[in-house]
């Protein structure tokens, strides 16, 4: 008797269904970028050699195999629920680039870039910059799923766990990390594992590179992108059964990135042609032209040479001649000196920070040298910024890897799959704590406001404790836990009373402040809801004025194991759940 189609299914998704639960998963990742984003994937299958594969091919970008697309989205003016992306915005359009820097608007804006009015820009946009960053990252996965699909069996891609990772800015503060989050939530993406730029290109390059390494050995990664430059100093720390890096000093970065460079190019044309010619130029095709001529041509194929020369046409945008600036019948004769000139405030801020760095993680090592910089990014591909670090560091080999614009997305997929590279201690980048009243010290205290506490007839002042310090050693699979304790009247309480609101503060001082003030911030707050448990299991003590409390002990716990930090709620001894973090 011939099989039944559909118990021939049946055992097909039972097989399948035991395969994903022994651990068969697809691995996703995705580089949500400024200028660029790309998205990279590996199946993950026992006893089966791992290969990561970048989606290469994009709508719009038909005949250019590559694995990044631009980080475009163009709104229909009269529904916002439809829209183009990446590709399919063509250069003419109006469209919204650069919005994953306003998911991080407090980020401090380099003096050498145009003054730019950020609340202006986010009046500007269509929606939300979360909503616009859902709609992209949204986009790019559902075209990227469809050609895991028809590269493969689309049932078993379908009956894989999913595991999401996506790459943030070493510099990204923890609220824009939260954004990042939310806005792959909306998009369909969860849960998500966040990985550090600079940590996903070292992990995919010093891979790429393992024949070459030895324990001991350090390198910096320079991850140059659109929006940012990222920097963090890595040490190999094992190289078998499989390679563990640690980070050696604390990342550093700022906002250098090629997009700079387009603003610049931008100041430079306004002074150009002035500003009252400029209001009727930028609105112009011609423009548009020039603008993607600089992109595309200028920008990237610039390597230094002072009198190489390079035009920049502005087609029927009836300009007036200007021989002695070179600009005649709407065409700009722009010098290697020109073209310098807009990059060098970028180029000398990343050899500051590269400087930096380096001196740093000499110092850590106790003078042992650096064997490398690991240039990666597309910025990082610029030849011009290779060979201007040359010149700073002539002592270290400054390295462009093959595939550096693909680096951080393939790096991201690696990090997820075991034994095959991972970093096992990261280094903390700032003071994190709390603040709360603690029992005043006569001398230290001194001249501090205080607040007299019936419930056990103390003196207290506010006073920061710090459980994170900048530069600390944090393990990968290491919890750290806050202590709290509240005293809640036995006779009066509501149960508002038992959801307990902490602020988690942070600080970038150099030294830790010992009281609230302009040197902390609030980081986020933590909201741990204690209301379902019952009241017979917190101790009950006899306040100072005759009244009987609950004291609630309870710690909340930190866990590092990524790049954004997940909160629980521990109470004697054991975990209760999660904590929300609320980030404003």
């Amino acid at each position: 008797m011939d099989n039944d189609p559909i118990d021939i299914l049946s055992s097909h998704m039972n097989h399948h269904t035991v395969a994903s639960d022994s651990d068969d998963r697809i691995i996703i990742a995705l580089d949500f970028g400024t200028t660029f984003s790309g998205i990279a994937y590996a199946f993950n299958n026992p006893g089966k050699k791992t290969e990561v594969v970048p989606i290469l091919d994009w709508p719009g970008l038909e005949g250019h195999r590559q694995p990044k697309v631009p980080t475009l989205i163009s709104y229909d003016p009269n529904d916002p629920t439809k829209f183009q992306w990446g590709g399919q915005v063509d250069w003419r359009s109006e469209a919204v680039q650069g919005v994953k820097l306003l998911l991080d608007p407090d980020q401090p804006q380099p003096i050498y870039l145009p003054t730019a009015n950020t609340k202006d820009d986010l009046k500007k946009l269509p929606k939300d910059p979360v909503d616009i960053a859902a709609d992209f990252i949204g986009a790019i996965y559902k075209h990227a799923l469809s050609k895991i699909e028809s590269a493969g069996v689309k049932d078993y891609v379908e009956f894989c766990q999913k595991q999401f990772v996506l790459s943030v800015p070493a510099v990204w503060s923890d609220k824009a990390k939260d954004r990042t989050i939310r806005a792959a939530k909306k998009a369909g993406i969860h849960p998500v594992v966040l990985i550090k730029e600079p940590e996903a290109a070292a992990l995919y390059t010093l891979d790429v590179h393992i024949r070459a390494l030895e324990v001991g050995d350090a390198f910096v990664v320079c991850d140059a992108g659109g929006g940012t430059v990222d920097l963090i100093t890595y040490e190999v720390t094992k190289l078998f059964p499989a390679l563990e890096l640690a980070e050696v000093v604390p990342g550093s970065g700022g906002m250098a990135g090629s997009l700079g460079l387009n603003k610049r190019f931008t100041e430079t044309v306004q002074n150009l042609v002035g500003d009252e010619q400029w209001m009727t130029l930028k609105k112009s095709v011609g423009w548009s032209r020039a603008l993607n001529e600089w992109d595309k041509v200028i920008k990237t194929g610039f390597q230094g040479d002072l009198e190489d020369e390079s035009f920049v046409s502005f087609p029927q945008a009836h300009l007036k001649d200007d021989p002695e600036e070179n600009l005649v019948a709407n065409c700009w004769t722009m010098t290697g000196t020109d073209i310098q000139r807009i990059f060098d405030p970028l180029v000398n801020d990343i050899l500051r920070l590269i400087d930096d760095q380096v001196k740093s993680a000499l110092l850590k090592r106790g003078g042992k040298g650096l064997k490398g910089i690991f240039l990666v990014g597309g910025f990082g591909s610029s030849q011009y910024l290779k060979s201007c670090i040359e010149r700073a560091v002539p002592d270290i080999q400054v390295i462009q890897p093959d595939d550096a614009w693909a680096a951080i997305v393939k790096g991201a997929v690696l990090s997820r799959i075991p034994q095959q590279v991972v970093v096992n201690s990261t280094q903390a980048v700032r003071h994190y704590g709390v603040a709360a009243w603690s029992v005043v010290e006569p001398v230290t205290d001194r001249g501090r406001p205080t607040k007299f506490f019936p419930d056990d007839g103390t003196t207290r002042v506010m006073r920061n404790t710090w459980y994170i310090y900048t530069g600390e050693d944090l393990k990968r699979d290491q919890k750290i836990k806050f202590p709290f304790v509240r005293s809640i009247a036995v006779d009066s309480h509501t149960s508002n009373d038992f959801v307990f609101k902490d602020d988690l503060l942070s600080s970038d001082n150099t030294s830790a402040p010992a009281y609230p003030g302009r040197d902390t911030r609030v980081n986020c707050t933590l909201t741990a809801d204690l209301t379902h448990m019952d009241k017979s299991v917190f101790k009950t003590q006899r306040g100072a004025d005759g009244r009987t409390y609950y004291r609630v002990q309870y710690n909340l716990v930190v866990s590092t194991t990524a790049a954004n930090m997940k909160f629980s709620l521990e109470f004697g001894g054991k975990e209760m759940g999660s904590v929300e973090a609320t980030y404003e």
